[in-house]
């Protein structure tokens, strides 16, 4: 588990546009403190079980889809395409990050599909969740991106290590 003091510690290796629209009059992005990125994370990962403290298991539940990306823009492709249906009345999306010192971050998938191409750079080990919605997305540094359908599963411990 990583102490409060360790969770997003380093905001400058986020994408250069988050830093660059953060607090903009509409505030387009916001970066969760601990307490909220826990709350996400009840809510969408700790609603599956993992493999390790970075990756779902995805042989111990079903999922939607999974594609690799061979590279920036297949990723963007896939991106756009998954994140469609959240595209329309301002949804917003939460993009938790493989590495902890990353501060969750939340914006609006229409920005979070513009800027896919910037998100992977930044860090290529991430999961998408649009808000109030039923699905995750989990994007490995190998490649392989999985598409799935949160489930009610009270008591798991999620890929980052918290039980909802």
């Amino acid at each position: 588990m990583i102490s409060d003091n360790s969770y997003g510690s380093r905001p400058d290796y986020l994408p250069d546009f988050v830093n660059d629209i953060q607090g903009w009059g509409d505030r387009q992005v916001r970066l969760l403190n601990h307490a909220e990125s826990r709350e996400l994370e009840a809510v969408s990962l700790s609603r599956f079980p993992a493999a390790t403290s970075s990756a779902l298991d995805w042989g111990a539940v079903p999922f939607e889809e999974r594609m690799w990306w061979d590279g920036e823009d297949d990723w963007t492709r896939m991106a756009a395409e998954i994140l469609a249906p959240y595209l329309q009345n301002g949804r917003q999306v939460a993009v938790f990050w493989g590495n902890l010192v990353m501060p969750t971050v939340t914006m609006p998938a229409t920005l979070a599909v513009q800027q896919a191409r910037e998100i992977l750079d930044a860090a290529p080990h991430f999961w998408v969740y649009p808000l109030g919605g039923s699905v995750l997305v989990e994007c490995l540094l190998d490649g392989q991106v999985t598409v799935a359908k949160k489930k009610s599963r009270a008591g798991a411990k999620g890929a980052r290590g918290n039980a909802p």
